[in-house]
């Protein structure tokens, strides 16, 4: 990291950076070397418990707002309470979950836990179903997932499967929890490697849902080399192969959930976005084994990578990642463009010290600190905007109405190579091929060499003429010269003959 930082940190040295900003902007070119470029986001505000108006937050773990009413859910883990604002933070308007009783719906009777307070919450989600809100919280140590109202009367409770297929030397402890809009609900378990949990509404097991890939180790490729020489006593007896546990979710508007893994020794499945058979669809795009996050550097004998932690998608299908590690965040395009890097370590507005979450709505960036015991608000600068609208337009195939917003890109920031890339695609589609193979050169080359068949095409096409009639002017030339030279053959056959002759008559 230390190489990492170096190397940013002498790009930077020519950059405008605002007083107020306590971190540098930077982003990673066609070759992924770190390049100064400007901040994406500032920081708005930085919002305590106190100013909400609970109390001091106790290591808040996670974060959530509900995109259709805007209210805001902070699971506030070691005051065992959810905690409910809206974006303005008005004190007055701040509730919190921490009592719940049965009701008749799912009464007591019906509970494998029966308690009515959390132990040590750590995620929640929430969701707009038929006029009512439900909420569902990971309740850590309780090992449930609850499903309550906004009163907190519990509609649903979600334990530890009972079924073979769920081993039972494994704790039943939720991290993370999220609902697709069939009502089934699906929970990160820390300690279980075959994927998320998943239960319908009615609380019923249904099995495991995108589990991560094994790792391709030295060791696996081993155990695999040996498991053919092996009978089936010595195989069980063998430790298997495992993959690495999901670290965190999030589900889009149109239902696709999307997960992480947060191990630094992870080099496949970091991020997955999963269709309903659980299958990572970035595969079928061509993004496999794409790493995200900052590049691993290597220094004093040790790897320094990114551990991405959460995962937050917009209504627009931009990706937040939030690196525990650097304690920055990552914002890639729906096509996996990297667009923004903001945050970083340190006390200051703007840095972390333990990030444990991100969300978004409307343009803003809400991320927790375990540590701080705050959240940090960050908004939008004029360029980020702009950045947005022009890769918003670019995705949706309109590139000619990118060009301005990506040439004013440019003029802000030089080293925003992703604008080459969109003015290329605006020039190529304009049918400037010679401009779009300028703006692609060194960029994209899968974009110059389509550029560069085109422009080859239009050079054939433009001096078509001018080729045919010089092959034309060459054509005839040869029938010329062929025939001159066979009338030349002839005259000096018929003067060897006239000579040939003469000499006869002589003798």
């Amino acid at each position: 990291m230390a190489a990492l930082s170096a190397a940013v940190a002498a790009g930077v040295l020519t950059s405008s950076v605002s007083a107020d900003e306590a971190y540098y902007g930077y982003n990673y070119n066609w070759w992924n070397d770190p390049v100064p470029s400007q901040n994406g986001y500032i920081v708005d505000r930085v919002v305590t418990g106190v100013d909400i108006g609970v109390g001091p937050l106790n290591t808040p773990s996670d974060i959530f707002i509900e995109q259709t009413t805007g209210k805001i859910y902070i699971v506030d883990t070691n005051n065992n309470r959810i905690v409910i604002t809206d974006e303005s933070f008005d004190p007055s308007k701040a509730t919190e979950l921490k009592s719940f009783r049965y009701g008749e719906e799912f009464p007591e009777s019906q509970s494998k836990v029966q308690k009515t307070e959390l132990s040590q919450p750590m995620g929640v989600f929430v969701m707009v179903y038929k006029e009512q809100t439900l909420i569902y919280i990971a309740d850590y140590m309780n090992e449930r997932v609850i499903g309550c109202y906004e009163d907190g009367t519990i509609f649903r409770e979600y334990t530890k499967p009972s079924s073979d297929l769920y081993e039972a030397n494994i704790s039943f402890r939720p991290e993370k929890v999220v609902v697709d809009n069939a009502l089934n609900v699906y929970a990160v378990i820390p300690s279980i490697t075959n994927g998320m949990v998943q239960f319908s509404y009615e609380g019923n097991f249904n099995g495991y849902y995108g589990a991560n890939r094994v790792e391709t180790t030295a060791e696996v490729l081993q155990n695999a080399f040996y498991s053919l020489f092996m009978n089936r006593d010595q195989m069980m007896k063998r430790q298997r192969a495992v993959a690495i546990e999901i670290a965190n979710c999030d589900i889009d508007a149109q239902g696709f959930i999307y997960t992480v893994t947060s191990s630094k020794n992870a080099d496949k499945d970091i991020l997955k976005k999963l269709n309903p058979a659980g299958e990572n669809i970035y595969l079928n795009m061509g993004f496999d084994d794409m790493l995200f996050g900052d590049v691993a550097t290597y220094y004093n004998g040790q790897t320094y990578a990114s551990v991405i932690d959460d995962v937050d998608v917009d209504e627009n299908g931009n990706v937040f990642l939030l690196d525990f590690f650097s304690k920055r965040i990552f914002q890639y395009s729906n096509e996996l463009d990297l667009e923004f890097i903001f945050g970083g370590e340190g006390n200051q507005k703007g840095l972390f010290t333990s990030p444990t979450a991100v969300e978004n709505r409307n343009g803003k960036v809400y991320v927790t600190d375990g540590r701080k015991n705050s959240i940090t608000i960050f908004k939008l600068t004029e360029f980020g905007a702009m950045v947005q609208e022009a890769v918003e337009m670019f995705n949706k195939g309109l590139y000619q109405e990118a060009k301005e917003p990506f040439e004013e890109i440019l003029l802000r920031d030089s080293n925003y190579w992703f604008a080459y890339v969109g003015l290329g695609n605006a020039y190529y589609t304009m049918g400037e091929h010679e401009t779009a193979m300028k703006y692609f050169y060194m960029n994209s080359k899968v974009g110059y060499n389509r550029a560069f068949k085109e422009y080859r095409m239009d050079m054939i096409r433009q001096y078509f003429n001018v080729f045919m009639i010089a092959v034309l002017v060459l054509i005839v030339l040869a029938v010329v010269i062929s025939k001159a030279g066979k009338i030349m053959k002839k005259r000096k056959e018929k003067a060897a003959q006239a000579a040939a002759g003469g000499d006869g008559d002589a003798v």
